[in-house]
Formats: structure tokens, sequence, C-alpha cells
């Protein structure tokens, strides 16, 4: 493809962190080029090949997606450029979690779905049908990149053994399966979603 040079910056670097390459969902370090519809690619310039897509990771979570970015821990969706296809692109988890229903109140409890990065400590609440792709090694998503967790939260009772019974669930998967600073993620907010329904915390 052919940009005329007032059209494209060349020769531009990224140490990782900012990118990830559109094709395998990786992060990205090396040289990557500009043009001017805000498109980023890798290589110095155009003829450098392969000139793979690149997407800019946001780091606010609540920041606006735009074509030009895409929120940490979305889905990767995009369009496709020369030969790539889209049946080898896999989603990755994005965090949605599961609310409590009145059904899920009456009981007094109900069931959050977390996941972690297998090679970093970074977690996420997702829901259950993403939790059950993960389990269930599905191709669709990026399976061995997130090792997934479900919690039995309580939201009824007597409020202090409700906060000890969650916190408990917490740092028993915390010390489990080695998800060190899980706990953490909580910000000691153990009675979310206790009986009021959707105070507590924005966890």
């Amino acid at each position: 493809m052919y940009y005329p040079k007032s059209q494209i910056k060349l020769n531009l670097y990224t140490n990782g962190g900012e990118f990830i390459l559109s094709t395998t969902g990786e992060i990205y370090k090396g040289d990557y080029y500009k043009t001017s519809s805000e498109k980023l690619y890798t290589g110095k310039t155009p003829l450098d090949k392969p000139n793979i897509l690149l997407l800019k990771l946001l780091d606010d979570p609540n920041e606006e997606f735009t074509g030009a970015g895409i929120r940490k821990d979305m889905p990767i969706t995009f369009d496709f450029p020369y030969n790539q296809s889209p049946q080898n692109i896999r989603f990755i988890p994005i965090f949605n979690p599961t609310l409590p229903t009145q059904k899920d109140l009456n009981l007094g409890q109900f069931n959050r779905y977390f996941c972690k990065k297998t090679n970093e400590l970074k977690y996420l609440e997702i829901d259950k049908e993403t939790y059950d792709q993960l389990k269930a090694k599905d191709p669709k998503i990026a399976w061995d990149l997130y090792e997934p967790a479900s919690i039995l939260w309580i939201i009824n009772g007597d409020q202090e053994d409700t906060f000890n019974a969650n916190k408990f669930s917490v740092f028993k998967i915390e010390q489990n399966q080695r998800w060190y600073g899980f706990s953490q993620y909580f910000r000691e907010n153990y009675l979310k979603y206790y009986e009021s329904g959707y105070g507590g915390g924005t966890l």
C-alpha cells in the first residue's frame, strides 16, 4: 500500500505496553509508523514488512473506545488488513461483572466470576459466559492467556459474618491458586451487594 510521505509518520518506536498486534492480541514492542487516518502499522515504513495493524491500549478503563484505540481487556474486534483471516482471531475477556438477580437476593448468595492473566498479576471480573468459555478452553477465546475462578458471594445474613465469609473465599483463591494480590482487587469491599443490592462500592 502506497502512502505519500506527507501522510505518514515514519520510524516511530514503542517500548511495549502501548499497542497490541491485531492478529494475535499480543503486546507489541518495536518499530511502527502512523498514517494520516490515525492507523498504526508495524515496521519503520510501509516497505518494512510485514505491516500489521496495531491497536492502541487505553490506560483509563472508563475512556471511550474509538477506532484508533482499544481498552485493556476489551475483545479484539477490528477490520482485517491484507490477507489476514478473522477465523484466526480470538477474543480476550472484558470487565463484565455478574449482578445478583432478585432470586439471588432472596437466596442471599450468588456466584461472581474472575480471571487472571497467566503471566501477570492482573485481575478482572467477568460474566458467567466468559468464565465457562475459559474453563472449557473454547477456541473462540484466549483461554491459554487467562485463568478463571468463581466465588460464592454472600449478600445476606449477619453483616460481620458475611464480610468474613466473602473475605475468606477471596483469600482462599489467592492462596490455593497463587493469585498473589487478588485480595487487593476488592479493596476490603467484602460487603458489596449486601442486602440492599447495589450499594457498597465500585468494584
